[in-house]
């Protein structure tokens, strides 16, 4: 294999000769050659800025013998997760199958696909990841084809705290059915904690295959799938978090300011905890206690009381405390109450989904309780809860800045509802109850696509408020390692002497030249509102000339406004510069989400 290199040295290989150099090896070799190849290209400087679609040198013939495909449509990595596992389990059991992104996979090969196991998130309010956007479109659109031969199944994945949970699972198994495709298995729907529930959905899948499968011959997208290396994990995780002490805890705003900001660090020494700028800190935080204290005397139910929980006998109180959602309500659980109850009023409002939208913001379980009051055991009420999921917060550091560390930026949420004082549950939690010493449970949850690029790369990043956090850890980590791309942050917050998180260090960031641009939109500092999209559309000239140059665009915090402002202004001043019109700049923004130069982390 010495004169391979020099074999494959042109941009037209010769077909013949690659099948003929193929038929020398072993299946097992081939695979192999497929990762060295990959290996390859990638040292000769392909990267994420010029993508290509792994399918593109694949004939057709030799797509429509592939038995089995495994398509994802992941948002931060756990539907990739999910697919890697099948993949691992398909090939443990002898069957080979082809591993594909929905950002990758070309439409067209969907007719001659035999069997489909789809694995999907959905992103907010029932939307697909942007990774799937395009094929969602597609399918659900006038040029899909029937699908008369396809066997098909879909794993979805979501958070139960949302309305419109695995909405983007459903609305594949839907259509999929709906275009002629059999179903192979039951489509599953996974909550924040999907593990048990993705590998029984593996299982029975495996149990409905054909025991005999052809090998897959696009061996390709396999080999550069499972070649990756696995990094040395941590023993803990989600299941097994870490008890991370908190070292410091300094609020953030200045006097006077409407807002409560915390910066928090904590130590990971010992716990062989790993991450990178871009994942997030999962956190298991405790309920209020005046919450529960409202729940229990809502219910009229005994906190003292020892009930099972997850097979264990506890105080009431006590799981009321630490181990089931109190402070935000969701369409399960109202479901569950209604039929309970068998109240009407409830039961129209499930029917209704601006209705439904409008009770469930605010208001928490001690609410529901008090609004719709019903006689019930200790038992009866955790049979309504759902478990209490960690929340994720942006981590705000560089781990080559500081070593065996983990810090975060978090806002506290505290509003009003019906004259009652509400708060969020982990934000709180950090503000008011964790003590300098104490231990936070806690566990890495990696991002896999909101990541830095290239050293050489420009990066823009947009984080206005506790969105600028995952922005200092970017900063940090490129100033350790000597990057050469320049950094540019686009800041916001109401007012500029309260409200400038991090002030200091960005000033000293750009003394030395580790941040090369700064710019600000304090809102409320004057008459007219001022937000970063205003500022985005100030720099449209040096802006669309980073774009054109390669620059990758990183946009973090409030999801139901500021995305969607800071899309459309990018829209905007592309069309403006370009001098082409608003559909070249909209398709602009498109691809440059295809491309993955345009990333969110956003909630």
């Amino acid at each position: 294999m010495s004169n391979l290199p020099e074999l494959l040295n042109g941009p037209d290989i010769d077909q013949q000769l690659l099948h003929a150099l193929a038929g020398q090896y072993t299946h097992a070799q081939q695979l192999w050659l497929s990762g060295y190849l990959y290996g390859l290209a990638q040292r000769e400087g392909l990267s994420a800025a010029t993508p290509k679609t792994t399918f593109a040198a694949i004939p057709a013939a030799t797509q429509a013998a592939t038995a089995i495909t495994v398509l994802y449509g992941s948002h931060t990595g756990n539907s990739k997760k999910v697919a890697q596992r099948l993949l691992e389990r398909l090939r443990q059991s002898g069957r080979e199958a082809t591993l594909a992104d929905m950002n990758e996979y070309p439409s067209k090969n969907l007719k001659q696909e035999k069997i489909l196991l789809l694995i999907v998130s959905t992103h907010g309010e029932g939307d697909p990841p942007v990774a799937a956007e395009e094929f969602y479109k597609w399918l659900h659109g006038p040029r899909a084809p029937q699908l008369p031969e396809l066997q098909f199944s879909v794993c979805a994945l979501g958070d139960k705290s949302y309305l419109q949970f695995c909405q983007t699972g459903q609305d594949f198994d839907a259509r999929l059915e709906a275009l002629g495709a059999k179903r192979l298995s039951a489509r599953v729907d996974c909550d924040v904690d999907y593990e048990a529930a993705a590998e029984e959905w593996i299982n029975a899948v495996l149990a409905q295959l054909p025991q005999s499968v052809p090998a897959a011959a696009n061996a390709a997208v396999l080999s550069k799938a499972a070649s990756k290396g696995v990094a040395t994990e941590s023993q803990f995780n989600r299941k097994n978090p870490f008890e991370a002490p908190l070292l410091e805890k300094i609020q953030l705003n200045g006097k006077g300011s409407a807002k409560e900001t915390w910066h928090l660090e904590l130590s990971l020494e010992g716990s062989g905890l790993h991450y990178e700028p871009g994942d997030s800190l999962g956190v298991y935080a405790r309920n209020p206690e005046s919450l529960v204290k409202e729940i229990l005397y809502a219910a009229m139910l005994n906190g003292n009381k020892l009930v099972a929980f997850e097979g264990v006998e506890k105080p009431f109180r006590q799981i009321l405390l630490e181990s089931v959602e109190l402070t935000v309500l969701n369409r399960e659980l109202l479901e569950k109450y209604a039929a309970w109850t068998g109240s009407a009023p409830l039961k129209n409002i499930l029917q209704d989904p601006e209705a439904l939208r409008a009770f469930v913001w605010g208001r928490n379980v001690a609410d529901l309780l008090r609004e719709y009051p019903a006689a019930m055991s200790e038992a009866t009420l955790l049979s309504f809860l759902r478990k209490m999921p960690p929340r994720l917060y942006s981590i705000a550091s560089s781990l080559s800045a500081h070593a065996e560390e983990v810090h975060l930026t978090v806002g506290a949420v505290r509003y009003q509802y019906n004259g009652r004082p509400h708060q969020g549950v982990a934000s709180t939690f950090l503000a008011d109850q964790l003590a300098i010493g104490e231990g936070l449970p806690v566990f890495v949850e990696r991002n896999e696509y909101f990541k830095l690029p290239a050293d050489e790369a420009d990066i823009l990043m947009i984080g206005p408020g506790t969105g600028v956090a995952p922005f200092r850890a970017f900063v940090e980590e490129r100033a350790e390692r000597g990057a050469q791309g320049r950094n540019w942050l686009f800041f916001g917050n109401p007012h500029f002497e309260s409200d400038f998180l991090y002030q200091t260090e960005w000033l000293q960031h750009l003394k030395k030249g580790t941040l090369d641009r700064l710019d600000v939109a304090f809102s409320r500092d004057q008459a007219q509102k001022i937000y970063v999209q205003h500022r985005l559309l100030e720099r449209s000239r040096q802006l669309y000339e980073r774009l054109e140059n390669g620059a990758y665009v990183y946009v973090c915090g409030d999801k139901n406004h500021m995305a969607h402002d800071v899309q459309q202004a990018f829209a905007q001043l592309v069309a403006r510069e370009s001098g082409k019109g608003e559909a070249y700049g909209e398709e602009y923004l498109k691809n440059l989400k295809k491309q993955r130069r345009y990333l969110e982390d956003v909630y």
